[in-house]
């Protein structure tokens, strides 16, 4: 299984700008571990975690003050689209992350395009033998429209 059959497409992404205090509200809202931070093509800049804004409450930032780009790690770990879900797993096990961007091609064409979780792993294996009919009705703004 490939990282393009695991990826939720259903993401939120941030822009370097945007306040530590606004991507916290949604990392809650939304029961997400992470952020990834995209430049205006959609090219991912960074990541910003739960365990970032912790860190920096723990330091007695202000995060009303920060943005993401004061925050972020700037040297995001991304896979391809192609990249298969053992070499996933194994990158998340070694570099302690929980969430993974996806992009069509690192070399090429770094456009986020999904993100993979542990969740997301583990819910494909659990519920491989059950099929869900429709779809969850959300609302998400497109990249590019």
């Amino acid at each position: 299984m490939k990282a393009f059959d695991l990826m939720s497409t259903d993401l939120e992404a941030a822009k370097d700008n945007a306040t530590v205090t606004e991507i916290g509200t949604r990392l809650i809202l939304r029961a997400i571990n992470g952020m990834p931070i995209i430049e205006d093509d959609g090219k991912v800049i960074g990541i910003l975690t739960a365990i970032d804004i912790l860190r920096a409450i723990r330091e007695n930032k202000d995060i009303d003050t920060l943005n993401a780009s004061d925050l972020m790690n700037r040297a995001p770990i991304v896979v391809n689209q192609d990249t298969d879900m053992w070499e996933i797993i194994d990158i998340m096990d070694k570099e302690g992350i929980e969430m993974v961007p996806v992009v069509v091609d690192k070399e090429n064409d770094d456009r986020l395009i999904g993100v993979i979780s542990r969740k997301d792993i583990l819910e494909e294996k659990f519920n491989e033998r059950f099929v869900t009919l429709g779809m969850k009705r959300t609302i998400t703004k497109t990249l590019g429209q």
